[in-house]
């Protein structure tokens, strides 16, 4: 007797798992309770196991993706022609083109598939602050018809939700990020005190903001606090500087170790969309968080400091605060973390959205 089963698209790596949307995602299809396969476009060493066949890709760019994306396509139709009553889920964190072009091809060729397109952001508003007229036009177009023909299309917040229907005319499901923390015992591996930024230094908005850190925040920050540090995780980044500790790309155990015992998460985000995954776990870890009130968009916090919200003006004088009132910051944090814990578990999300769409 056929099974219904899952199958789930990424057209960048999840697995090995290192950045935020890969936590995302694979806390997701974790959580997943029916038959389920991961199939991922990756130009880093193959990854299989026994739920993940990967497509590789020489290099991350949109012409490799776009000369490969048959290849997934058809990975994923083979796999869920042998199940009934079948379900794709498309994660949206890429360009919109391959998700039209895969939504299109099931809806000729496999009609009684369920697809369901996961919006972690709007692509549109991305691709209209860093592309050029035509790119973010297309995409418009591109996507609005994704979040109209999707048997469910789901926003990462109440905030994206209007703005969709504001865009596209269209309903999503509020399907929120988040993550499965792993419990475990962390050991400080860094001496020294040091506030953390984690993101690769390749996406744009990371980019403004690291540069943003070690030019203007980290020279007047240790004029308080000569022996401060910043460290970076997320990888891309290759500038050197005395109070710098950058830890590249690092797995999660050794990403949740060092956020856990830093002073605080600076986030001097000008632009993004979605919700950002690093805040969310800070807030699970209880670390203190200090973010601009782009870089909290969309999360629900308790109206309570922390995690505290700033422009970036005022980031220097509010990191010396919390810096000086530190253990009592900690205290809440710690406090508060059961709250997001509860709130932002991919077990708890994924249960919800289950029950409403089966």
């Amino acid at each position: 007797m056929k099974q219904k089963r899952t199958a789930f698209i990424t057209f960048f790596p999840i697995k090995p798992d290192n950045m935020g949307s890969s936590a995302v995602i694979n806390s997701r299809f974790n959580s997943w309770p029916l038959k389920k396969k991961i199939f991922q476009l990756s130009h880093l060493d193959k990854y299989e196991g026994q739920n993940v066949e990967t497509f590789q890709i020489k290099k991350e760019n949109p012409y490799n993706k776009i000369i490969n994306l048959h290849r997934i396509i058809f990975g994923a139709y083979k796999y869920l022609k042998y199940g009934k009553k079948n379900i794709l889920v498309i994660e949206g964190a890429s360009w919109i083109f391959y998700s039209f072009c895969t939504l299109i091809f099931f809806k000729l060729f496999s009609p009684s598939t369920r697809v369901i397109y996961i919006s972690h952001s709007i692509e549109y508003e991305v691709r209209k602050k860093y592309s050029n007229f035509f790119i973010y036009y297309f995409t418009f177009i591109l996507e609005y018809f994704v979040f109209k023909l999707a048997f469910i299309s789901t926003s990462v917040s109440k905030f994206e939700k209007k703005k969709i229907y504001k865009l596209y005319g269209q309903k999503t499901y509020i399907y929120p990020n988040g993550v499965n923390i792993r419990t475990q015992d962390f050991k400080k591996i860094i001496k020294y005190k040091y506030i953390i930024y984690t993101g690769s230094y390749q996406y744009k908005p990371n980019k403004i903001a690291i540069d943003y850190l070690n030019e203007i925040i980290m020279p007047n920050l240790i004029k308080e606090f000569p022996d401060i540090k910043l460290v970076l995780t997320g990888g891309g980044y290759k500038k050197k500087f005395s109070w710098l500790i950058n830890k590249g790309v690092v797995k999660k155990n050794l990403l949740y170790n060092l956020i856990n015992f830093a002073s605080c998460m600076c986030v001097p985000l000008d632009f993004g969309t979605g919700t950002r995954i690093k805040i969310i776990e800070a807030l699970m870890l209880g670390c203190v968080v200090l973010s601009t009130k782009k870089g909290i968009e969309g999360i629900d916090i308790i109206k309570r400091n922390p995690p505290f919200i700033s422009s970036k003006k005022k980031m220097i004088k509010k990191l010396i605060f919390i810096l000086k009132n530190r253990k009592k910051f900690k205290k809440k944090s710690d406090r508060f973390k059961k709250h997001y814990i509860n709130k932002y578990s991919m077990k708890n999300i994924t249960r919800r959205f289950i029950n409403y769409i089966i």
